[in-house]
C-alpha cells in the first residue's frame, strides 16, 4: 500500500487563487447588478466596486500584470487590495447612513505606497504580507463597528454578516503571525502548513458568502422600509390608522389581561378646515406637524400615538389613571395653544376626549367610541378643552356584560 506524505496534502495555490479570483469577480458583479436594481442603496455600489478592485489587485499579484515592471506591479496590486477593504468599510458606513470619509478611504492604500518606497520593506515579502494584512484587518474591523452600531438592529441578515466580517478580520490578523510561512507558500506555489490551507480556504469562503449576505441585508432593509412606510403617516411621521389598530389592539388586550390601566386620548384640531381655507394646505400641514412633534416629545416607552385621519389623532396611554390621563391631555392642550404660528391670524387649538379601558371594555373600537363621545362634548362646550368619557362600570359573567352609565359622577370638562 502506498505511503501518504505531507506533499499529498499540499494544495496548488495558483488553482485556489484562480477560484477565489473568479468568486470575487462574480460577487462584485452581483453587488453592482443589485445596485442597478435598487439605486437607493449606494452601499451596494461601494461593496461591488470593492470586490472588483480587490480582484484587479489579486490578478496583478497572480501574474496578470504582464508588461508592468515587477516592483510596480506588486506595489499597485497591494494598494488595490488595501483599497478594496477601504471600499468595503465605506459601503458599511453608507449602509448605515453615515458620511464616507475620502481621507480614510485613501489612507490605507497611501500608507502602503509610502512604505513600499523603502527598499528594505519592498524586498521583504514577509513585511509586505504583514502590512497589507494589518491594513485590511483594520478596515474589516471598522466595517464590523459600523454593523454593530446600526441604525436598525432588526435586520436578521445583519448578524451573520457581522460575525463573518469579524471572523475574516481575525484571519487577516492571523496572517501577521504566519507571514513567513505565507511568503514561503507564495514563492513555492503550494501550502507549506495547515494554517496556510485554513487561511486560504477562509478567504475563499468570505469572498463567496459576504456578497450574498450584503445583498440579503439590502433587500431586507428595503422590505423593512416598505412595511414601515405602509404603517406610517407620510406627512407627520407618526403611526397611521392601520398601524394604530394593528399595534393598539394587542397592546390594549395585554394591558387588560395584566390588569394594568389604559387610557385613550382622542384629539381633534379645532376649526382646522378654516385654517386650510384661509391660509392654505401648506399652513395646515405645518400645524399638523407641530402638533405631532409636541405629542411625540412626551410619549413614554410603551405608549402609542397615531393619526386616525385628517386632523384627528389618538394616544393610547398605558399604566395611567384617569387623573393622569386628564393631566396629560390638559398639558398637551395648553402647550399646543401656546405655540405661535406667525402666518395664521388665530393660533390653532385642540379638543381632547379621554376614556379609560377599565371602564370601557376590551376592544379598541369601543374605547375609541367612548373617547369620541367625550370629544364631541368638548367640542359642543366651546372647543379648546378636555372632556372625560362618562364612567362605565363593566360586570362580566359568562357571556353577559352589563354597562351602567353614571352621568351623575361625570367630571366637568376642563376649560381651556
Amino acid at each position: 500500500m502506498p505511503t501518504l506524505t505531507a506533499s499529498h496534502f499540499m494544495l496548488d495555490l495558483p488553482t485556489l487563487f484562480a477560484v477565489t479570483f473568479f468568486v470575487t469577480v462574480v460577487g462584485g458583479l452581483l453587488l453592482l447588478f443589485t445596485f442597478l436594481q435598487n439605486r437607493n442603496t449606494p452601499a451596494l455600489a461601494f461593496w461591488g466596486t470593492g470586490y472588483l478592485v480587490g480582484a484587479t489587485g489579486a490578478a496583478l499579484l497572480g501574474g496578470a500584470g504582464a508588461g508592468i515592471p515587477n516592483a510596480w506591479s506588486v506595489c499597485a496590486a497591494n494598494a488595490l487590495v488595501c483599497g478594496a477593504y477601504a471600499f468595503m468599510w465605506s459601503g458599511a458606513r453608507s449602509f448605515e447612513g453615515r458620511r464616507v470619509s475620502i481621507g480614510l478611504l485613501l489612507a490605507g492604500p497611501a500608507i502602503w505606497i509610502v512604505a513600499f518606497q523603502f527598499d528594505g520593506f519592498a524586498q521583504s515579502m514577509t513585511a509586505r504580507i504583514g502590512l497589507v494584512s494589518a491594513i485590511s484587518a483594520t478596515y474589516a474591523l471598522l466595517s464590523a463597528c459600523e454593523l454593530w452600531y446600526a441604525r436598525d438592529r432588526d435586520l436578521i441578515s445583519r448578524w451573520p454578516t457581522l460575525l463573518l466580517v469579524i471572523g475574516h478580520a481575525g484571519f487577516l490578523l492571523a496572517r501577521l503571525a504566519f507571514a513567513p510561512t505565507l511568503a514561503a507558500s507564495a514563492m513555492s506555489g503550494h501550502t507549506q502548513s495547515t494554517a496556510v490551507t485554513v487561511i486560504a480556504f477562509e478567504a475563499l469562503f468570505a469572498a463567496f458568502c459576504l456578497p450574498f449576505l450584503r445583498v440579503a441585508m439590502s433587500k431586507e432593509r428595503a422590505e423593512f422600509e416598505q412595511r414601515k412606510a405602509a404603517l406610517t403617516d407620510s406627512l407627520t411621521g407618526v403611526a397611521n390608522r392601520r398601524a394604530f389598530f394593528d399595534h393598539g389592539n394587542p397592546l390594549l388586550e395585554g394591558a387588560i389581561a395584566e390588569r394594568r390601566p389604559v387610557a385613550l386620548l382622542l384629539f381633534d384640531l379645532d376649526r382646522f378646515k378654516e385654517i386650510n381655507d384661509s391660509a392654505g394646505h401648506q399652513a395646515g400641514d405645518r400645524v399638523l406637524q407641530a402638533f405631532c412633534d409636541l405629542v411625540g416629545a412626551s410619549i413614554r416607552p410603551g405608549d402609542l400615538f397615531g393619526r386616525l385621519g385628517g386632523e384627528e389623532f389618538a394616544y393610547l396611554l398605558v399604566d395611567g389613571s384617569m387623573a393622569q390621563a386628564l393631566h396629560a391631555a390638559e398639558r398637551l392642550r395648553r402647550d399646543f395653544a401656546a405655540i405661535s404660528f406667525p402666518h395664521l391670524v388665530v393660533n390653532p387649538t385642540v379638543s381632547v376626549g379621554v376614556a379609560m379601558a377599565s371602564e370601557a371594555g376590551r376592544s379598541l373600537s369601543t374605547l375609541l367610541a367612548l373617547a369620541d363621545r367625550a370629544l364631541y362634548r368638548a367640542k359642543a362646550d366651546g372647543r379648546n378643552r378636555v372632556a372625560p368619557a362618562p364612567l362605565v362600570l363593566v360586570e362580566a359573567k359568562g357571556d353577559i356584560v352589563r354597562r351602567h352609565d353614571r352621568a351623575a359622577v361625570t367630571p366637568a370638562p376642563i376649560a381651556g
